[in-house]
């Protein structure tokens, strides 16, 4: 039996081509990284500043919708008494017609009465015109 031995091969080492490529590659990288970096320090620079301002900017929104909903809710109270007005006029405006309607019954009987007033008072004055002696 043969033993079995695996064998290793010892890698090659890089061609002077690859490493120049690899060095290229790796100057690059770096290169872009510092882009990069400086991009970023850019950017870090700027949220910075801007900070301040989104703060108060989101508290002035914090306050704004603790006014929007007591409007809200200002305007739901406002809606019902509203509503409940106009109810109460369409109620007083049914009062109103059937009140006129009444009147006007009563606007009639007096327009008679005053023509019977009328024929007595004549009637009287007849009477009395006659004298009684």
């Amino acid at each position: 039996m043969k033993s079995s031995k695996k064998i290793t091969r010892e890698p090659s080492l890089p061609s002077q081509d690859e490493s120049r490529r690899t060095n290229v590659l790796m100057e690059q990288m770096l290169s872009k990284f510092d882009v990069f970096g400086e991009s970023l320090s850019d950017v870090r620079e700027r949220v910075s500043r801007m900070e301040p301002d989104l703060h108060a900017v989101k508290e002035d929104v914090a306050v704004l919708k603790v006014a929007v909903r007591s409007h809200a809710d200002a305007i739901r109270a406002q809606a019902e008494a509203t509503s409940s007005l106009k109810e109460a006029v369409q109620g007083n405006t049914e009062s109103i017609r059937s009140l006129n309607d009444i009147v006007l019954g009563h606007t009639q009987a007096i327009r008679s009465m005053q023509t019977d007033f009328k024929n007595i008072n004549h009637r009287l004055e007849v009477v009395e015109a006659k004298d009684f002696s």
